[in-house]
């Protein structure tokens, strides 16, 4: 006999159905969330026994250990990339550096090869030189004009002009003074000015350079038909040996052109800049006074001083001959020097050469030599002194 009695599953139906489920699934979710805590409490538990039984220090000492081993391999790991980082960057470095080192000591060995190559070669034009100025000397005292040798002379100035070494030697100088003064006794202006340009700055510490070029250029200047005005280079030159004729201890050489260039600005008429310079010829010392006068005497004729007469010297001696009637005084410092007894023997010589050349160039006068009727000198000279 069957019991009749109703069962969940038959009884649960609808609303009553799906609360025992979500019941029913909660009960489930709950008794999993208990099992869970239960196992971490056990095995937190069971850690906890752990450390209480090895103690707090030992696992902080294992914890510190650990990590100083992370690091420790960290920092080895780092230590060994940076070495050969730097070991490359060193090695390219030291390549770069090798080379670099090579190639400078090259350059610097070929330029001092070079230096010292240009210095044998600046030496052996240098002793060409010497010999081709005494050359020329000794072909000047024959009355001969040594062209050839000459040029030669002025092309090997022109290459050791750089060379300061060589430039500054007294030698050097003796050598460069042989061939101005030739340039100057033929009247080459254009090599002179070429050559004065490449050595200005060596020539000015010369004095028979400088007296030399002093003469030349104050010349020109006199000679001239242009005014002062438009000789700015011939004038800039004049002043530079001028001044430098006074610096080394001639400065009646400066005061004399510069005289005769302030006359002649004012068309050969005295001022009161002529007046001054006149004057400043009475503070000359004694030897001055006279190498002044001797060169106004030199100048007051052009057989004084030139072979053959020509505008620069007969312009000069008019300059020289005004220049004494419009200053008497002046007239009268010149002929008592000449007269002394350190004068008067260079003053005989003079006037002994100028006789000689009268007879040469007749029918020329001694008062007014003309040029244009003289003969031809009968030797091959061709010299203007």
């Amino acid at each position: 006999m069957h019991n009749d009695l109703p069962s969940t599953q038959h009884v649960l139906e609808g609303r009553e159905l799906i609360d025992y489920l979500i019941e029913k699934t909660s009960s489930t979710a709950n008794a999993e969330l208990l099992r869970r805590e239960d196992r971490r409490n056990r095995r937190t538990a069971a850690f906890l026994s752990i450390l209480a039984f090895i103690g707090i220090g030992a696992v902080v000492g294992a914890i510190k250990l650990f990590v100083q081993q992370e690091i420790a391999s960290a920092e080895s790991a780092i230590v060994e990339k940076v070495k050969t980082a730097v070991s490359q960057d060193l090695h390219l470095r030291l390549n770069d550096f090798e080379k670099e080192a090579l190639a400078t000591t090259h350059n610097q060995v070929n330029e001092q090869v070079g230096q010292v190559r240009t210095m044998l070669e600046q030496y052996k034009d240098y002793q060409e030189f010497l010999a081709l100025s005494e050359i020329i000397k000794a072909k000047v005292n024959d009355d001969k004009f040594p062209e050839q040798q000459l040029e030669s002379a002025l092309g090997l100035i022109d290459q050791l002009a750089p060379a300061e070494s060589i430039t500054l030697q007294a030698n050097f100088l003796e050598a460069v003074e042989v061939v101005i003064d030739l340039l100057v006794r033929t009247d080459r202006n254009s090599e002179i000015d070429q050559l004065e340009q490449a050595l200005s700055n060596v020539l000015v510490t010369d004095s028979s350079i400088s007296l030399d070029l002093a003469d030349h250029y104050g010349q020109i200047i006199i000679s001239s038909p242009y005014p002062v005005e438009d000789l700015k280079h011939e004038f800039e030159a004049l002043s530079r040996y001028a001044q430098s004729s006074r610096e080394l201890k001639y400065p009646e050489k400066a005061l004399m052109w510069e005289l005769f260039v302030a006359y002649k600005r004012n068309e050969y008429r005295r001022t009161p800049t002529t007046d001054s310079m006149v004057e400043m010829v009475q503070d000359l010392n004694g030897p001055d006074t006279r190498n002044f006068c001797y060169h106004i005497f030199l100048n007051s004729h052009p057989l004084h001083w030139m072979s053959n007469p020509d505008q620069e010297g007969r312009e000069l001696a008019r300059l020289v001959t005004k220049l004494l009637e419009e200053y008497p005084s002046l007239r009268q410092t010149v002929e008592a020097q000449i007269a002394t007894p350190e004068l008067r023997p260079s003053i005989e010589n003079l006037i002994a050469r100028k006789t000689r050349r009268l007879a040469r160039l007749e029918p020329a006068t001694p008062e007014e030599p003309q040029a244009e009727t003289a003969a031809a000198p009968n030797s091959d000279n061709t010299l203007r002194r």
